[in-house]
């Protein structure tokens, strides 16, 4: 009898085979749901977007879509075994003895998984806010508000972090126990002397052939190294060392002390893929020819064979060469300038945005998949803003730094992130390091912005004009925050090139692509689109670190295009006769006070139609109607040829000199030139060109020698120039028009 009592209970009580399977059922199922009505979100999305390019998507990309979309199931499918491997233990240990049903064992794994999933999207909503911010612009979530920033750190981590750490550690244990005995693995913890005799000569002899090898490695390398650290959007007066009343900087500002400061330096077009050519070859865009930032696969080719790089000649000068960074630095996939190693991401093609598309409409993406792992499993993650952190990319340089095989032989390496770029999205604690807690409203996280919107009109920022300057000083607040971060970034570098003895032999340049407009006069989160406001568009850092030599603020006008024959010089001692920038050592070495500079200036892509005061503003065709995609380039977004001539007509100019900036721009039916006193008017809100006539009748013939000719002249010819010769402005430039045909163009 109590040999069948005890059958019965035995029969009763679910097997280890049975919990497991169940487990296993309920968790790939759950997922499969999740799956499917990620799908379905992704759907909806895309029958509210009314652009071309998205009637054009599901057409001539639906197999790419379908085929991507299938790819992800290789997440779900990791995600579903490491919960089976990380629920079964947990289930098992709360049975114990019970007796329980197969329901029993599916409600309970239902609810462990809500639970984690729980944890999982706070843990995303404090650290990666932005990340749910997309799908919810007003989502408002605060935790310890009023805690002090070392006490909510150490909660947070122990809650978000201590606490797993300490369940998977049990779970591993559980598996390894278990693993042992199923194999059958003896673990003895008495250790014979001779295993300990044998252990402690072969660490001596692995101890000695290190030191040895050490010993035998080459000497560091006696020509300097040199290394750009650089952030897109990244604005010179928002940097402490600069002025600005925040303390946003203090790495860059230990730095700054020991460096070249020039505090007037500007790009000749606010855009990533002009700037950054032109600050590589020291060629304006009229030279090196691509002047928007969406070029022809023939403009790129005459790029990439034709101009002459500081990365390539660096190169053939015996250096090793690297650009590593997010996807702001996938220009460099496109553009290599010479780098033999590569290390960005792949540029941002019209496939590219259709697989972001797909991948942030499946919110198991970022709450797995956004580290090292999910890189590898999915590639193109680095391909999206929100993901490949720049502190990835900063231990990649770290790294790399650490690691070189070669140390005879210096280095060029290149870093290049995005940690200012448009929506200021940033982890935590940096995007609430300068915002205030009781803010409300749609740009918590970050800016609030609507692609499909961006895709389909030139007004899509007219919202931001209506901001409240709380508002406004909110989205400033969040900026700061993502300059803080990139200064953390540059401080890690730092820190690696001082423990690696490297700073007494190593060049070092921070710098951007371009500024950012952040609500100055006629202006609201733009960059590139015209000249408004001042000077923030295009003007970007440039301290210049150059060990042994003396630190200085040099505040006269630099432009980027002088940084390549600058560089050059310092660490070879060659001029490049193609470079059209200025070598700025006689600043440097104090042999030249002022070097007379001015810069000249044009607008990149026209996002948006330009503010002109009380001039009607020129008609711009939104972004689909300007472009196409090209299936003969890697699919990538290229204006359209019809196009090309009136976008370089389109441009706003500018001639700036140190007192005086002269602006023009092309209009409805016409064109206007404006001058602005900067002494008085550096906001550039007020017009003296009929006040200053002379001034102004020499700036406007000087900037069309630059425009028509690209003939460029220093301030001191400018302004003294008694020979003006009568100005005849070309009637293409008189009425600029663009022609849009309602032709849907293939994608």
């Amino acid at each position: 009898m109590v040999e069948m009592k005890d059958a019965d209970q035995t029969q009763g009580k679910p097997k280890k085979a049975s919990i497991l399977l169940w487990i296993a059922i309920t968790v790939c199922v759950f997922h499969m749901v999740l799956f499917l009505i990620s799908c379905s979100m992704l759907i909806s999305q895309a029958q509210t977007v009314n652009s071309s390019f998205a009637d054009g998507a599901v057409k001539d990309h639906g197999i790419y879509i379908l085929f991507g979309t299938l790819a992800l199931l290789r997440g779900y499918l990791v995600v579903s075994l490491c919960y089976i491997l990380v629920l079964f233990p947990i289930i098992k240990f709360w049975i114990g003895n019970n007796q329980l049903s197969k329901i029993s064992i599916v409600w309970k794994t239902l609810l462990l998984m809500f639970l984690s999933l729980l944890a999982l999207f706070i843990r995303m909503m404090i650290f990666k806010p932005y990340f749910i911010a997309q799908w919810m612009p007003e989502w408002q979530f605060e935790i310890m508000p009023n805690a002090p920033g070392t006490l909510k750190s150490i909660t947070l981590w122990t809650l978000l972090n201590g606490v797993p750490i300490v369940i998977l550690s049990a779970v591993a244990m559980f598996w390894l126990r278990h693993l042992s005995r199923t194999l059958h693995l003896i673990i003895s913890f008495k250790i014979q002397k001779k295993f300990l005799l044998i252990g402690s000569t072969i660490f001596l002899a692995f101890w000695a052939s290190i030191v040895l090898i050490r010993a035998n490695l080459p000497k560091e390398t006696s020509k300097p190294n040199i290394i750009i650290l650089a952030s897109d959007s990244l604005r010179s007066d928002h940097l402490s060392c600069n002025g600005y009343s925040r303390a946003t900087s203090p790495n860059i500002d230990e730095l700054e002390s020991k460096s070249q400061n020039f505090t007037k330096c500007f790009t000749p077009i606010g855009s990533t893929l002009e700037s950054m050519i032109g600050l590589m070859s020291s060629q304006y865009p009229h030279t090196h020819g691509v002047r928007q930032m969406f070029p022809s696969k023939k403009n790129v080719t005459k790029v990439n064979q034709q101009s002459a790089t500081l990365p390539k000649i660096l190169k053939d000068s015996g250096y090793e060469t690297a650009v590593i960074g997010d996807w702001c630095s996938a220009i460099f996939n496109e553009v290599p300038m010479g780098f033999e190693d590569v290390q960005v991401s792949q540029f941002d093609s019209f496939r590219i945005w259709l697989s972001q598309a797909v991948y942030l409409s499946h919110p198991v993406i970022p709450m797995y998949f956004d580290n090292k792992f999910g890189y590898w499993l999915f590639p193109k993650l680095e391909s999206f803003a929100h993901y490949l952190r720049a502190e990835v990319v900063t231990d990649r340089v770290t790294t790399k730094i650490k690691t070189r095989k070669n140390k005879s032989k210096p280095f060029f390496y290149t870093v290049f992130t995005g940690c200012n770029h448009f929506a200021y999205h940033a982890p935590y604690p940096y995007y609430e390091k300068w915002t205030k807690p009781n803010y409300k409203g749609p740009n918590k996280y970050q800016v609030h912005f609507d692609p499909n919107e961006f895709i389909g009109s030139s007004s899509w920022d007219e919202s931001y004009y209506s901001y409240s300057a709380e508002e406004k000083q909110h989205i400033i607040d969040l900026y700061d925050g993502c300059v803080s971060r990139f200064d953390d970034c540059v401080g890690k570098v730092l820190k690696t090139l001082e423990d690696e003895n490297l700073m007494d032999n190593t060049i070092i340049l921070i710098t951007s692509d371009h500024g950012e407009d952040l609500f100055e006069p006629n202006t609201t989160l733009t960059h590139g689109i015209s000249f408004n406001g001042g000077d923030q568009g295009n003007q970007v850092p440039c301290i210049l670190y150059v060990p042994g030599k003396k630190p200085k603020r040099i505040n006269h006008i630099v432009r980027n295009i002088d940084i390549a024959p600058t560089i050059l010089n310092l660490s070879v001692g060659k001029n490049e006769p193609n470079f059209e920038g200025s070598n700025l050592l006689p600043y440097i070495d104090d042999t030249e006070t002022k070097l007379n500079l001015s810069f000249y200036g044009e607008s990149a892509f026209p996002f948006l139609e330009k503010r002109t005061g009380d001039h009607k503003p020129l008609k711009i065709p939104s972004l689909d109607k300007l472009t196409y995609v090209d299936k003969n380039f890697n699919f990538h977004i290229v204006l359209k040829p019809e196009h090309q001539k009136t976008l370089i007509l389109s441009k706003e100019r500018c001639l700036r000199t140190e007192d005086w900036k002269i602006v023009f721009t092309p209009l409805s039916g016409g064109y206007t030139h404006r001058l602005y006193d900067l002494k008085n008017d550096p906001q550039c809100t007020i017009d003296v060109s009929k006040s200053f006539p002379d001034i102004f009748e020499k700036l406007k013939y000087h900037l069309w020698e630059w425009i028509l000719k690209g003939k460029q002249s220093s301030t001191e010819k400018i302004l003294k120039d008694s020979k003006i010769n009568k100005l005849e402005i070309p009637s293409e430039y008189q009425d600029v028009r663009f022609s849009v045909k309602d032709v849907a163009q293939p994608l």
